[in-house]
Formats: C-alpha cells, structure tokens, sequence
C-alpha cells in the first residue's frame, strides 16, 4: 500500500470517531437531563409527602410511626400505652402490680406530637434512611395527682410502717473505730417513686424495681464519704480512750462514740482536734457526773433487812472534786487509757451498789425500834433497840445515811455543858460507835428491856441504845467506815 493509500484510510478512521462523538452527545443530552429530572421530582415527591408525616426509621418512645401523620402517630401512641399493667419489686423483694387505669393516668390528646412533627426537616428527608430517630414525647398522659397518691398508699408497701434509711458511720466497738455502712430503710420517696412510674408506663415497662428508680429514701452519708474518713483518721489519733465511771445509778462510759462529739469541725465540714474544746467538753461531762457521783444527803434507795426501802439525809456518801477530775480526765483520755476511773473525790462510801450501802451495813428501822446487821447481803445480827426520845427534837435520833467514823471501849459519854459548868450527863458505856456527830450505837445497861414503845418515854439523848451482849457482838463485827441507815 502506497503512503498515500494509507493516509486516505486514517483520515476516514478520525471521520468515523467524530461522527460516533456527536452522536453521543446527541444521545447522552437528554439522557442525563431526564436522570436529573427524576431525581428532582423524586426529591420534591418525598419533601412534600414528609411535610405531614414522620421521616423514615422514626420512632416515638421507641415506637415505630414512620409514614404516618401527627394525628396517626397519636393514636398508634395511644394504642399502645393505655391501660397498661406495671410490676414493682419493692427492697424487700416483694411485688406489687398496679394499673394505669387505677392511678388517674391517661393518655393525653393534647400532647406533643405534632410540635415533634412540625420540628422536623422535610428537606432532608432522604437523610433518615441512613440514620435512625427516636422522639421522646414526654406529655403522653395527664395524671390526676390525687388519686395516684391514693391508690399507691392502698400498696402494702407504703401502707405499711416505714423505717428511715441509717446514713453510714464512724463508730468505736471493741477499741477500735470503723466505718459502718449506710443501709436503705424502707422509707419511700414519693415523687421519686411517681416519677419512674409515669416513665415506665411512657417506656411501656412491665416491671420496675423501686430501688433503682431511686424510690427509697437514701441515706444522706455513705461509706465512701471523704469526711466521714477524715473523721475516722482523727478519731484513732485523738478518740482511743475508754473511761468507765461507776455510780449508785450504774456505770457511765465515756468512750470513742462520745469523744468523736467532742471533736471541731470547720465552716467547710472538716473534723480538727481542740484542746480548748475538749477541756470544754470535759467540764460539762464531769458536772453532769457529779450529780451521779454526789450521794451526800440525797435519797438513796437499798435494799435491807425491811425490803426495799428509800432514806434521804446523813453524811454518807461521796462529793465529786470537779476541779481535779477533769484535770485527771483529760489526761486518761490524752494518754488513750482503757480502764475504770477512780474519781477524785470526798466523803465515804463502801460501794456503788445498793443505793450506795453495798451489802454489809447497819439498818436501823426506829419506828419498829429494831436493829440488823447485814453482812455480805445477810442478817448476820439483830436485835430490838431504844433509840432518842420523839417528843424533844433535840433528842430524836435523826433519820439518814451515815458512817461508823469512831470506836471506842469504856467511853464515858458527856451530855451538854449546863450553867453550872457540870455536863447534862456523864454515863460510862463498854462499846461506843459513833455513827452522826455525837450520836452514836453503844449499850446501855440502864435500860430495863428494848423495843416496843419504850422510846416514847424513856427515849435516850439521841444514841442507839443496843443491849451488852448485842454491843459486844456489833462491836466485833463492824469498824470504821461502815455504813449506817437510820429511817422511821
């Protein structure tokens, strides 16, 4: 093939190319302008079927309404969350059911579902087949307070007596400090409890647990609490003691649980240890003690030879030094001593049981002119007595609490000096014990028998008149110090 056949046949080639070109073009024109022209319209279809229905893959409290108009989508919501039925599983693990219908809960017609509708985007309506919706409308019922409140307090569970939540703790057992729990009561949180049940019935729950739905009243202080720790920490540095107090009304302790009160605590809620405040502290706990410790001349109600019985005045007993023992307090308490406290104190007293008598002591009834002596809790001796004469009251022997404070043999006893400078009497006695200045128990060998109604007439100056033999006998028996009760 000649050169010039050879360019005959490319220039036809390129001719056939170009003429394939126009007609594409030709072609392809409407083509994509049709394309176009679908899309467009199918757009403008969906935003105007969207501008009153709901957007693909949406749901109203998670129920389908896709497609359907406010008004449908209404209904359909209606439909499904009337007249439901709810379990509550209480703390105790028991259940209870309760109705929609019972509560005053009804659907609302006039809820939010069309504003939900009128919020949305029809122009991006193809957007939603790609993403899913879920509208929470939250009117979706009316609710008559007053008779919901009335049908859940038909429940047993809040008809029954409630207990109230215990916030947790610091508390001093067995010499140590710990942090306590909190725990739940039984105690119900109303709106709490109102409010998941109106959110359940919206959810279309079948069942809740009362618990998790907050409707318990909570305990304010938990464990984890980062001052009750705090408070823990100061309370093993500054709280360890434990002071135990006996009195004639029992013991008193003074430990942990009550120095944790005594610690400070700032305008930002932390605990800090104040000598000040202790000492503070201190001195009104030992006056409060003192009305404990201080027997002298107050009631004192024993047990005896005559049963039960309760004598006020005398000079037995103990007086608090309140001075000295808060001193003496504080530092048991510095030095974090576990121990029965001896209090600072004056006066006598054999015991702090049995109304302060303790169970060995002298009991004498002067109306029944009768005397015991108890030891260890038993009559040991008794015997019938004359005691002062009842009709001179500077005679009368005086009832009350007192102490043997002197013993004597072969004593004489003197009665007032007279304006002659001779004494009122002078009797010698074997066995003198001297209970109540100078009053005292001692025989009297002048007296013709004992008991009885011997004392209206020959009554003595005020003493206890005992017969040889028993005054020899209680002279063996007691000493110093032991205790004395006097009562008509």
């Amino acid at each position: 093939m000649t050169e010039d056949e050879n360019q005959t046949q490319v220039n036809q080639s390129q001719k056939k190319i170009k003429h394939r070109i126009r007609l594409k073009k030709i072609y392809y024109k409407p083509v994509i302008i049709g394309i176009i022209l679908i899309i467009v319209g199918g757009y403008a279809l969906g935003c105007y079927y969207y501008h009153d229905k709901f957007m693909p893959q949406t749901t109203l409290n998670d129920i389908q309404v896709a497609g359907l108009s406010a008004n449908k989508a209404s209904q359909l919501l209606e439909d499904k969350i009337k007249n439901q039925k709810l379990t509550l599983t209480f703390i105790d693990g028991e259940k209870e059911i309760i109705q929609q219908e019972d509560c005053g809960i009804i659907f609302n017609q006039d809820n939010d579902v069309s504003q939900a509708l009128k919020k949305q985007n029809s122009w991006l309506w193809f957007t939603h087949f790609f993403t899913k919706t879920n509208i929470e409308i939250e009117n979706v019922f009316t609710v008559n307070e007053e008779q919901l409140k009335n049908h859940l307090n038909t429940l047993k569970h809040l008809h029954d007596q409630q207990e109230k939540p215990i916030d947790a703790k610091v508390e001093y057992k067995d010499k140590q400090f710990s942090i306590i729990k909190e725990s739940y009561g039984t105690q119900i949180n109303e709106e709490n409890l109102i409010k998941g049940i109106l959110e359940a019935f919206r959810e279309q729950k079948t069942e809740i647990n009362v618990k998790d739905i907050y409707g318990y009243v909570e305990p304010k202080i938990t464990a984890d609490d980062d001052k009750l720790k705090e408070l823990l920490e100061i309370a093993q540095k500054y709280c360890q003691a434990s002071i135990t107090y006996q009195t004639t009304s029992g013991d008193i302790v003074l430990d942990g649980n009550t120095l944790m009160s005594w610690l400070s605590i700032d305008e930002s809620g932390h605990y800090y240890y104040s000598e000040d405040e202790f000492k503070k502290q201190a001195t009104d706990f030992v006056k409060e003690l003192a009305t404990k410790i201080n027997i002298i001349g107050k009631a004192k109600t024993f047990t005896g030879a005559n049963g039960k019985k309760t004598v006020s005045g005398g000079n037995y007993g103990y007086k608090l030094n309140q001075e000295k023992e808060i001193n003496g307090l504080l530092a048991d308490i510095k030095a974090n001593k576990h121990e029965t406290r001896k209090p600072v104190v004056t006066g006598i007293q054999s015991s702090y049981e049995n109304g302060g008598l303790g169970k060995t002591f002298v009991e004498i009834d002067m109306t029944k002119q009768h005397m015991w002596f108890i030891k260890n809790g038993k009559v040991v001796l008794e015997s019938d007595v004359v005691t002062g004469l009842p009709s001179d009251p500077n005679k009368k022997t005086p009832g009350g609490t007192y102490y043997i404070y002197f013993m004597q043999r072969n004593r004489v006893l003197r009665g007032e000096i007279q304006a002659n400078g001779k004494p009122e009497y002078e009797t010698p006695v074997a066995y003198w014990m001297a209970f109540n200045g100078g009053i005292g128990l001692h025989d009297a060998t002048w007296q013709s028998r004992f008991g009885g109604n011997i004392y209206f007439t020959k009554g003595s100056h005020g003493c206890v008149n005992l017969p040889l033999n028993i005054a020899a006998a209680l002279y063996d028996m007691v000493k110093v110090n032991i205790p004395v009760v006097c009562y008509y």
